[in-house]
């Protein structure tokens, strides 16, 4: 299993049971299969030496301590939305991250009806 990142609220199996069902019921986006993952790629990562503001670096930080992730992703999205006019895809991490804090921030408040 791989090192979680600091803030990572992992799914109890009920909100991950939720979280595949509503998967399995998208029929415009079907769970990957192993051929999908096959002809995936994944854009290669560059390394360069860029000078940027101690303000914008700090920012980055901030951002990513709160998103638990890195401050070089934090500052790759925003570069890929401003180059893509404000558009970057969604990965699997970010939705199945944002699918589990929305599921646990309304259990928080909806105990009752998240059984539903």
């Amino acid at each position: 299993m791989p090192k979680l990142k600091p803030g990572h609220i992992s799914p109890t199996e009920e909100e991950d049971a939720a979280i595949n069902a509503g998967i399995a019921a998208d029929p415009d986006n079907p769970e990957w299969t192993a051929q999908d993952f096959a002809r995936a790629t994944k854009s290669p990562k560059v390394s360069i030496t860029i000078r940027l503001d101690a303000d914008v670096i700090e920012a980055a930080k901030a951002q990513a301590s709160q998103a638990g992730t890195g401050y070089q992703t934090v500052i790759n999205d925003t570069l890929r939305r401003a180059l893509t006019g404000g558009t970057a895809p969604v990965t699997e991490e970010a939705l199945r991250r944002i699918l589990r804090e929305e599921l646990h921030h309304t259990q928080s408040e909806h105990p009752a009806s998240v059984d539903q």
